[in-house]
Formats: C-alpha cells, structure tokens, sequence
C-alpha cells in the first residue's frame, strides 16, 4: 500500500507520480527465486492495494523439524530511487483438519504435543526481550514440544520470530476473557470498545508466520453457557475470517467433565474443537 508522495517542487500544486513496486523472493542463502514488479500513477494521498503472485517452484516446506523461511523483499522505487521498502520473512507448508485425520502438516498426521505458554519470561518479567523468547522456544523444544497455546492473549513478535526460526507451532490466542470479567481491571472493561479492533490488528500482525496453525477467540471465558457467548463467538470468529480464512477459528472450553452439550450451540460457530489431555488426572 503506498503512502502519500508529495511533489519537490516548493509549490501548493501536488503533481501525479509514477511509483513502481517491486516483489522478490530469496531463499534462505539470499538466491533470488521469484519477482514481480508494477508501476502505479497516483495522486497526492491516493492509496492503492497491490497484489503479486509468485511462484514458489520446489519449496522447503516449512515443518517442526525443518523450520525453512523464505524472504520477500517489498520496495516502493520512485525515478529509479527505493523510497521504502520491507522484508517479510514467511514459510511454504499446507494445513488440515479433518475428523478422520486429525491435524496434518504438509499431508502428514501430526499429534501436538504442548501446553499453554505464558507471555512472562521468569525473572526477567513480562519484558520481551528477543533472546530470551528465543531461549524458552529451546527450552520448550529439548523438552519434547511441538506446540504452543498462548495463554492467554497474544504473543511478542519475537516470541513468533522464534517459533519460526526453531521450529514450533502455535495456536495464537486474543483473549482471556470477554465481557465477563475474571480479576477487578481485566480486558473486559475494554472489550465492546476494542476487541474487533485489537483481533483484527493480531490477525494482520501474525498471519504471515509459518509457525502459527490455529486461532484461538478466548480462554475458558466466564459467560460461555450462556446465549450472547454464541453471539459474540461468532463476530470474533467471522472478524478473523475475513482478514486470513487459511487457519480455523477455536476457542478454550471446559466443564471439568460435566455437561459438555451445553456447548453445542457454541461449538457451532467455530472451525474445530481441541481436546487437551494430562497425565496428571486429578487435574
């Protein structure tokens, strides 16, 4: 998207530019291996919506055991001068959910084996320094992880950046809670105010990271056997949708064992249901 390009003539008359955008995509040894290129006529503070496809011949698919990352290189040229320019780091791997397969990665069955990650690193505090996000991702990793859920709102850029670069799948969660509130100055004093708003901005921030495989609405929200929980389920689920319909839509939901039908009208309105397991019964 271009941003407003104002002429250098020291004049109240804004002339039209001629913009070109550029797309190349490098692998991982910086080998160009794919590029498009357009050039636009704008106004002043005209904005345009740019959309190249490239062709990715023989990808590295991107996988827990081999976590390959591309680079697309954007840059906006302005009479052969690059006056802007940004580097996506992404991965190439596809994603299903069936109930007869479960959950495949690049056409293989994989079980995720994990548990619920907190944006807090120990001593340092809720502070998200790169090398330690980057540190609990080995840590999770040498301990037999192969996924994460964020717990319970959404994660650091690097704590992402290091899921892609080592490995580690994600389920991307937005919220603790929803109206109802959990503690006294929780979220969901903002929540009818912001929450469209604040997913939609996860979502564009997040959904060009390999590592993240699932959305998640919310944690064990307080107001969830009743009627309006459905209604707000489906807003969150259909404001995600519309920004990144690749990923399904879940939520967190338990009764302790006791009255899981209640939860069908809510089930309803997301992509897939999780079940998560632990050794420890008495749990």
């Amino acid at each position: 998207r271009s941003t407003p390009l104002y002429s250098s003539a020291a004049s109240d008359v804004y002339k039209r530019q001629h913009i070109g955008v550029l797309t190349q995509i490098k692998d991982k040894k910086t080998h160009k291996i794919g590029e498009n290129k357009v050039t636009l006529e704008l106004d002043t503070d005209d904005q345009q919506e740019v959309i190249h496809t490239l062709i990715v011949k023989d990808p590295v698919l991107w996988s827990p055991e081999t976590p390959y990352l591309y680079h697309a290189e954007i840059e906006l040229i302005q009479e052969g001068q690059t006056i802007d320019r940004t580097d996506v780091t992404f991965g190439i791997r596809s994603l299903e959910f069936s109930t007869d397969h479960g959950f495949q990665l690049n056409g293989k069955e994989l079980i995720l084996n994990g548990g619920c990650v907190h944006h807090d690193n120990g001593c340092l505090g809720a502070k998200a320094y790169d090398r330690a996000e980057e540190r609990k991702i080995e840590l999770l990793k040498s301990a037999g992880f192969n996924a994460v859920r964020t717990s319970h709102n959404p994660p650091s850029e690097a704590f992402l950046d290091a899921c892609d670069k080592l490995g580690l799948l994600v389920i991307d969660e937005a919220f603790d809670g929803w109206k109802t509130s959990k503690t006294p100055y929780d979220y969901a004093r903002f929540f009818e105010e912001w929450s469209i708003r604040d997913i939609e901005s996860m979502v564009l921030r997040d959904r060009n990271h390999p590592s993240v495989i699932i959305w998640s609405i919310g944690n064990e929200i307080i107001e969830r056997t009743d009627p309006e929980a459905v209604k707000t389920a489906r807003i969150l689920a259909d404001a995600v949708r519309r920004i990144d319909p690749t990923r399904p839509v879940t939520s967190a939901m338990t009764t302790w064992d006791q009255g899981w039908e209640v939860f069908d009208p809510l089930f309803a309105v997301h992509d897939i249901c999780l079940l998560y397991t632990s050794d420890a019964a008495d749990e």
